[in-house]
């Protein structure tokens, strides 16, 4: 995010004695708070684990490459960055070199870059005037201020081709649910089931059931549901690259699996096989799964803050204390998908992602990466949203002094009328922030674990 707050009291870029590129560059440390933090790091990797730390430093490497997207585009506009700083709050430690000041705060909650004239509320010294971002043109002001979420989709884009490529993903991709059901196999067998009994494997796929064919698991279910429990059924099998046939008799579906208990059980889960694809076909693979993940972004962002979406939400809170209730299914068990958990949708703090990050780090660093994926993605769409304090905001307020502008005339909108509206965004995001932790600390996202 861009800052446009007035200057911390105490040292700045411009005490520096001025000089050239070649000056050297003045630190500035807090021993105290940096021995703090370290101390912190290292007792969070002691007592909860290093997959925490990873987690955690893998939001910093995200954060820093977002506001590395605002400064070098404000740089290479001509524009003046006073400030690049990881976090908030007083500073940890600091370097001055040049106009610009780098550095570590205390509250590891964000980061910003202070370019210098973003709105008419900001004094700033006449001789910089020029060189403020009030007084660029459009497009360069419309990239600056993009260019945090434009680098969350280039981030995105390399941990796709990355997991496309390298790491592989069920069936060869991470949004084609279709292509995925195409390529289902067996990846569970529940205990003392009638697909034990028959002989089931993982890795099995029934392309056939009392002879007549099914493609995808959805049809599989379908028809043990048309059955009734004690029905001896007739499964084709492909296994290894041979045709099998077995027999199974129904059972019952017991209460662990989930579900309407006594309905007619196979006992099996589906899965899709991991496959890569090649770097050329991942390239140009992972643009259209972006965007086809990005519109599904947008979809879910809106159910959240839709008027349902907020009732649903505050429900969760108010009954968060009694907990979910929700011990899971055993383990894929199941004739059918599943149904979706009522977490699919709910919106996680900062402190359930970490969670969350450390919990699927366990399973392959493909997991994170998914992760982080879906974080980028969501973060660069939510970021756009145009209302301020938001990135998006400033894009709104650029598109719209364009349009306000005539021929040798620059309109400049006025940031007080914008002020109530930022400080309703901000306490939204503020109360946000509270109840979504206080809701990842008493109940717990399942991570069906």
């Amino acid at each position: 995010m861009t800052d446009t707050r007035p200057r911390d009291r105490g040292y700045a870029p411009q005490d520096a004695p001025a000089g050239g590129p070649e000056q050297a560059p003045v630190y500035e440390t807090g021993g105290v708070r940096l021995a703090l933090l370290i101390g912190s790091v290292a007792a969070l990797g002691l007592l909860a684990g290093w997959s925490y730390v990873l987690v955690i430093l893998g939001i910093v490497v995200m954060i820093f490459l977002h506001e590395l997207g605002h400064f070098l585009t404000a740089k290479w506009s001509g524009m003046k960055v006073t400030e690049f700083f990881i976090g908030f709050g007083p500073r940890i430690w600091s370097f001055s070199r040049g106009e610009t000041e780098y550095g570590f705060k205390a509250i590891p909650a964000g980061a910003y870059v202070r370019i210098i004239g973003m709105n008419n509320l900001d004094e700033t010294d006449p001789a910089d005037e020029p060189r403020t971002y009030r007084q660029q043109s459009f497009p360069k002001r419309l990239l600056v201020v993009s260019a945090g979420s434009i680098m969350h989709f280039i981030q995105a884009f390399v941990l796709l081709v990355l997991l496309l490529s390298v790491f592989g993903l069920p069936g060869g991709t991470l949004t084609d649910d279709a292509a995925r059901d195409r390529k289902w196999v067996v990846g569970s067998i529940s205990p003392d089931s009638a697909a034990e009994s028959a002989g089931l494997e993982e890795g099995d796929r029934i392309v056939a059931f009392d002879g007549e064919r099914v493609a995808t698991f959805e049809q599989v279910t379908d028809r043990i549901r048309a059955q009734d429990v004690g029905d001896e059924v007739t499964l084709d099998v492909l296994r290894d690259g041979r045709d099998i046939e077995l027999s199974a008799q129904l059972g019952a579906r017991p209460a662990s699996a989930g579900g309407d208990t006594g309905t007619p059980f196979l006992g099996v889960g589906e899965t899709a096989p991991v496959e890569t694809v090649g770097v050329g076909t991942a390239l140009v693979q992972a643009p259209k799964e972006m965007v086809q993940f990005a519109g599904d972004a947008v979809g879910a962002l809106g159910g959240a803050f839709s008027p349902s979406g907020i009732s649903d939400f505050a429900d969760n809170v108010s009954q968060g204390n009694e907990g979910s209730g929700d011990t899971g299914s055993s383990g894929g068990s199941t004739s059918s998908s599943g149904s979706e958990s009522s977490d699919d949708n709910r919106l996680t703090s900062l402190f359930g992602v970490v969670r969350i990050g450390a919990a699927v780090s366990e399973d392959g660093l493909a997991n994170l990466l998914i992760l982080f994926f879906t974080m980028n993605i969501f973060i660069g769409v939510f970021n756009m949203v145009p209302l301020p304090p938001l990135d998006g905001g400033h894009a709104a307020v650029a598109v719209y002094e364009r349009a306000r502008s005539r021929r040798g005339r620059r309109y400049h909108a006025d940031a007080t009328k914008l002020l109530p509206l930022t400080y309703a965004v901000v306490m939204v995001m503020v109360v946000l922030f509270v109840t979504t932790t206080y809701l990842d600390i008493v109940d717990p996202v399942n991570l069906g674990r």
